[in-house]
């Protein structure tokens, strides 16, 4: 972060006998390029200039440092360095930038960062207008501790009448585990439930480029814990219905089910999810399945065939840490076939108040995956004020909204839910049409090979973009289908587990 773009919310008025230290700079720097773990030798490096002119011109350039890297260190893994990150913004950060910290923090997975970051909050001199944490509470920053206090994985009802709503399976032991998801022996389900990639675990980990040119981390389990997940999401997950406003990975909705509902609106309001599947952590996942009617008992996953730790240890299947040892850092996996089961099942609460705010300001939401889309057909919508609720429910709910995508798209624009054109008619973009029938003019001319380009998946793409294209505009779909076919001939790949 350059010292022309630090906002005036992260940095402290210098006193008028401030000093400069450059040597105390270079120190900080050199700390600061060994972040996020060397945060509290940072922090003690500032309480040892505190009684000196020097640290308040020092605690700036700290917190331009810090600031540039507050993403790496809320996710450290090590839990002790983010406790230290609430302690350092505490101690020398304006309050300012401590509530932008506390506000996200208070949904960390550890509860002990929970913990402190409430009692921070607290003490704090912060003064904020949030959503109440219940009906009666103020309407104050305590709101952004709702639901993120201690425990009660354990209070949800479970057994037969429980799983019986959904028609789940009874599992009350982990041999029942074992049994249902075809797991050989009690070594391997210990060798799945070490959930990384590290040391040739049952994971791989790798990287594709966004659209943006930034990469998108991708953890894919390997095939037998893929077979795994895939019985979980057939035997319990798919069971379970989803909200209404859901559309992402459910059989019979689409993204044309999502753009549907927004056709010829008159403003568009789209906000997207920072980080959705790592913010799923394994004890919202833990929580899930408790929800679901299985047993938690100490909360810990194992492979005792007599233990009857089933939430945690379906949780810990699903979910995926770079460090084995780490098994509270857990996530939902993007690559795994259970995680946009669970993000859907994980946002029922989410879905439901969002689909609420919407219809008292008349309009309609959906949700595919982190894209949120809101509707109006009235240009009377308070934005500022919808956009502020819209950012307290989904803190509450355990969600950070990027601020940066947040869009408003009115009808002289072009509206475009989940890639489909929603002005008057549904339409994929015609650019984007056009450009198809480009590729499919090239293979007929120069060989499918030569737009190919030694891309493996290519074939698998042109069949699923005709079909895509089939399913908006059905006329123009079926001839890109029949071409398709013709250059590549029937599709005889057979799903996999």
């Amino acid at each position: 972060m350059s010292p022309t773009s630090v906002p005036e919310w992260l940095t402290r008025p210098l006193p008028v006998d401030a000093v400069a230290d450059p040597a105390l700079h270079a120190k900080i720097d050199e700390i600061g390029a060994r972040l996020p773990g060397s945060l509290p030798e940072l922090h003690q490096a500032l309480v040892g200039v505190r009684m000196f002119r020097e640290y308040d011109d020092a605690a700036n350039r700290a917190a331009t440092v810090v600031w540039s890297r507050i993403d790496a260190c809320v996710r450290c893994p090590d839990i002790q360095v983010r406790l230290a990150l609430v302690t350092f913004v505490e101690a020398h950060l304006p309050t300012s930038a401590l509530a932008r910290l506390l506000r996200r923090v208070a949904k960390d997975a550890s509860h002990s960062v929970r913990r402190l970051a409430a009692r921070v909050l607290k003490r704090s001199k912060i003064r904020e207008v949030a959503l109440p944490a219940k009906n009666d509470a103020l309407w104050d920053q305590t709101g952004w501790v709702a639901g993120s206090q201690r425990g009660g994985l354990a209070r949800h009802p479970n057994g037969r009448r429980v799983l019986g709503k959904y028609g789940l399976p009874v599992l009350a032991t982990l041999a029942k585990v074992r049994e249902l998801l075809d797991i050989r022996s009690p070594k391997q389900l210990g060798y799945f439930l070490l959930a990384t990639d590290a040391n040739d675990g049952p994971y791989s980990r790798f990287t594709i480029p966004k659209r943006d040119g930034a990469d998108r981390t991708i953890c894919a389990p390997k095939t037998q814990l893929r077979f795994v997940q895939r019985a979980i999401l057939d035997q319990i997950l798919a069971k379970v219905p989803t909200h209404d406003a859901a559309h992402g990975f459910i059989t019979g909705r689409s993204t044309v089910t999502n753009a549907t509902p927004h056709l010829g609106a008159k403003v568009l309001v789209k906000f997207d999810l920072k980080d959705f599947f790592p913010t799923i952590h394994y004890y919202r996942v833990v929580g899930l399945f408790a929800r679901l009617g299985y047993p938690v008992d100490d909360a810990r996953f194992g492979s005792d065939d007599e233990s009857a730790r089933i939430a945690p240890t379906l949780a810990r299947l699903c979910c995926y840490t770079p460090d084995a040892f780490a098994w509270n850092l857990g996530h939902t996996p993007q690559g795994a076939p259970t995680s946009p089961a669970i993000s859907n099942l994980v946002c029922r609460g989410l879905d439901a108040r969002l689909t609420g705010l919407a219809k008292r300001n008349e309009g309609v939401f959906t949700r595919y995956a982190d894209d949120l889309t809101f509707s109006f057909k009235h240009t009377t919508v308070d934005l500022g004020r919808f956009r502020w609720w819209v950012d307290q429910i989904c803190q509450q709910e355990g969600f950070l909204v990027n601020q940066a995508k947040f869009r408003v798209i009115r009808t002289a624009q072009r509206q475009v839910v989940t890639g489909i054109v929603v002005n008057d008619v549904l339409r994929v973009p015609r650019p984007d049409r056009r450009r198809f029938r480009a590729i499919l003019h090239n293979c007929r001319t120069h060989g499918v090979s030569s737009q190919a380009r030694g891309a493996g998946t290519f074939a698998a793409w042109m069949r699923g973009y005709a079909a895509y294209v089939h399913m908006v505009h059905p006329e123009e779909g079926i001839e890109m289908l029949r071409e398709v076919a013709e250059l590549l001939g029937p599709d005889t790949t057979e799903s996999t587990p």
